[in-house]
């Protein structure tokens, strides 16, 4: 629930409105948004609904200060106002040609062979990636001229009982206006908008689950690049390195394993207590989110006390996390060559290999301060440790079974033991 202190507006627009708004930035997208999820059949409804004076759920906008900077972001909205301007411009993005390079691989053993025709797979695309620098330039021609030369795109074509200029200035759709409180410390603005987005997650404006959690860190300052394991000079500690998962390469979920390694601590080190709760794949990304919630001081869901006695201090204190997540990337980049990737798609071949490779390193060296001695005694030890698990059909077939996940966490680090300074 808002503060009286925070204000909010109610009203409608006329659908062309909300185009030029979008045209010239007057509306964008917050940073952490970064997905396009309907197809052609999901725009048709939206405008179908929009002609025949059906009820459509208002867009949320709220102010967000920047800096110096002050922004009108959506907040929820982003697949009906993206589906308007499409309409406008008569044409939709190609999925197969907007590769979504931010999909993070899940770990759901459970999923193998099965479809879910409720789950939209988002595209790599949103509607800024149309939009010029300069907003003189962003016409309605212009835009076309860019898309036809583009050739990602394919034709849109909705019927209208009108002509699609009628159609734009004489249809509504409704919004809500949110103006937090002037004058508000960084840190309040902070939990005030991270409170925000996982309130209206939790009620129905789903985000993708990376989308969820970047939602709940994305203004602070202090922790995009911890939760999105990015050394402080901006480069990936894990030097690009992604996962293949259903024959896809997707990128490693780096906020799983701080989350695991940080109640491991926070339970003494008995990995019997790591995600007791949690055995279900549908329930863990929970469990991430409420990680992600504890770092930056907002409340948990479920099993509110599973992370209490872990003390971020230790990581956060001096930024302490960044000069070790330097010496990370520096590991992995030394030595990736012998981790036995896919070349072709600079990925781990699965979930054993790069959980092997991965838990004991952090452990030691981002929760414990250690350095590592990566020889080539302790390369073979891990190699040979995952070829061991891969002749285990029933291990290698479900290898986030919750006791396979807690026995392979535990040996990584014990492997590691041995070679830490």
């Amino acid at each position: 629930m808002l503060s009286m202190e925070h204000r909010v507006y109610y009203g409608e627009y006329s659908l062309m409105h909300w185009i030029n708004l979008m045209l010239k930035r007057n509306i964008i997208l917050p940073k952490y948004q970064r997905s396009f999820v309907w197809k052609d059949k999901d725009v048709t409804r939206l405008i179908t609904s929009l002609q025949s004076g059906q009820f459509v759920q208002p867009v949320t906008i709220a102010n967000y200060t920047n800096g110096s900077k002050k922004e009108n972001i959506i907040l929820d909205g982003q697949q009906r106002l993206t589906s308007l301007l499409l309409t406008y411009l008569g044409y939709i993005p190609d999925r197969t040609k907007f590769e979504n390079t931010d999909e993070i691989a899940i770990g759901d053993d459970s999923l193998e062979n099965l479809e879910d025709d409720s789950m939209q797979n988002p595209i790599g695309w949103t509607f800024s990636m149309l939009l010029s620098d300069d907003n003189n330039l962003n016409t309605l021609n212009n835009i076309k001229n860019r898309i036809e030369a583009d050739g990602r795109y394919t034709r849109l074509d909705i019927k209208l009982d009108k002509t699609i200029e009628d159609f734009l200035n004489n249809t509504y759709l409704g919004f809500s206006y949110i103006v937090p409180k002037e004058n508000g410390s960084i840190e309040d603005t902070q939990y005030f908008f991270s409170t925000l987005f996982r309130n209206m997650n939790y009620l129905g404006a789903k985000l993708s689950p990376l989308e969820s959690r970047r939602s709940l860190y994305f203004m602070g300052t202090g922790y995009n690049n911890f939760f999105e394991g990015r050394t402080k000079g901006d480069n990936d500690i894990l030097c690009g390195i992604n996962l293949l998962e259903d024959l896809q390469s997707r990128r490693i979920d780096f906020v799983r394993y701080l989350a695991i390694l940080s109640q491991y601590i926070a339970k003494d080190k008995n990995i019997n207590k790591v995600l007791v709760g949690y055995s279900a794949y549908s329930s863990r990304e929970s469990y991430y989110v409420d990680y992600v919630s504890f770092i930056v001081g907002l409340e948990q869901e479920n099993r509110i006390d599973k992370f209490d006695n872990f003390n971020p201090k230790q990581l956060f204190d001096n930024n302490i996390w960044q000069e070790r997540f330097e010496k990370i990337k520096n590991y992995i980049d030394s030595t990736k060559g012998r981790m036995g990737l896919d070349d072709k798609k600079n990925a781990f071949k699965g979930w054993i290999d790069a959980d092997y490779w991965l838990f004991g390193l952090l452990y030691w060296v981002l929760y414990e301060g250690k350095s590592v001695n990566y020889n080539e005694h302790l390369i073979t030890s891990i190699l040979t440790e995952i070829n061991e698990k891969k002749k285990d059909i029933g291990y290698s077939k479900n290898p986030n079974r919750l006791g396979n996940l807690r026995s392979r966490i535990i040996s990584s680090i014990r492997i590691y033991e041995g070679y830490v300074q």
